[in-house]
């Protein structure tokens, strides 16, 4: 029994100990995709005031579907050795075919379900909304993209990972602190805590979930995008019933 808790504990501390070289390793990914993600971001509330829009997606929803559509190359570009052998045309072909099915289910929930829910009721809202709140179908269009790009930088994470030889219960722990951290950052905007703690635990438990959709799955990019774009399709339907007009106002 002492001998089996004694390597028990030698191989908790190796695998601790390669976890920590493996981080050490991903520090400049780790780095380049938070420049990506804070430039990106940056740059599209810029592109707002300078356009003195009030919602950049609803407002001008091509715009922004090509800008984080650029941002997406340009994280591709950067990152190609580690896409190494998933960037060909028959790979990115496949994915392009698997998800248009995806899309256009999405399409049409935005285009035709989400209008037939009740409105949300400006008195029900909180303080500083969403934009998705009060947005029009033209909003998931820049938002799908966006998901995208999101997606991009979380499987060059990964992907190096692996690479790295991190472990997938580390590469879970460290996609679960990055994924639901950056969400923390929605309080900065202004939103609600309960808003911003709804975002986060969902975007923690999705960044436990993700490496193991990458690594362990076929076609994990397909299921990774399918789930997250989903979770804003559902997070939408509940916030239209839970905080729709009173029937007593219409």
């Amino acid at each position: 029994m002492i001998q089996a808790i004694s390597l028990n504990r030698t191989q908790c501390a190796a695998a601790w100990a390669l976890s920590g070289r493996a981080l050490r390793a991903m520090l400049p990914t780790l780095a380049l995709v938070g420049l990506f993600w804070s430039v990106s971001s940056w740059g599209y509330y810029a592109l707002v005031s300078a356009m003195a829009l009030d919602s950049g997606y609803d407002d001008a929803p091509l715009l922004f579907a090509i800008y984080y559509l650029a941002w997406s190359a340009i994280v591709l570009l950067t990152f190609r050795p580690v896409f190494q052998g998933q960037l060909s045309r028959p790979a990115l072909s496949g994915h392009a075919m698997a998800l248009a099915p995806v899309l256009a289910a999405y399409g049409l929930f935005v285009a035709l379900a989400l209008p037939l829910l009740p409105a949300v009721s400006v008195f029900r809202a909180p303080p500083n909304p969403p934009e998705f709140m009060f947005a029009s179908a033209w909003y998931y269009l820049p938002k799908s993209v966006e998901i995208l790009f999101q997606q991009v930088l979380i499987a060059a994470i990964v992907l190096r990972a692996q690479r790295a030889r991190m472990p997938l219960w580390s590469i879970s722990i460290l996609m679960a602190v990055l994924f639901g951290g950056f969400h923390l950052t929605f309080s900065l905007d202004g939103f609600s805590p309960f808003y911003v703690a709804r975002f986060t635990v969902a975007a923690s438990i999705f960044g436990v979930i993700i490496p193991w959709l990458y690594l362990r799955t076929r076609h994990g990019f397909r299921w990774a995008y399918g789930l997250h774009w989903g979770f804003y399709a559902l997070d939408a339907v509940v916030t239209h019933l839970v905080l729709a007009v009173p029937k007593w106002a219409m």
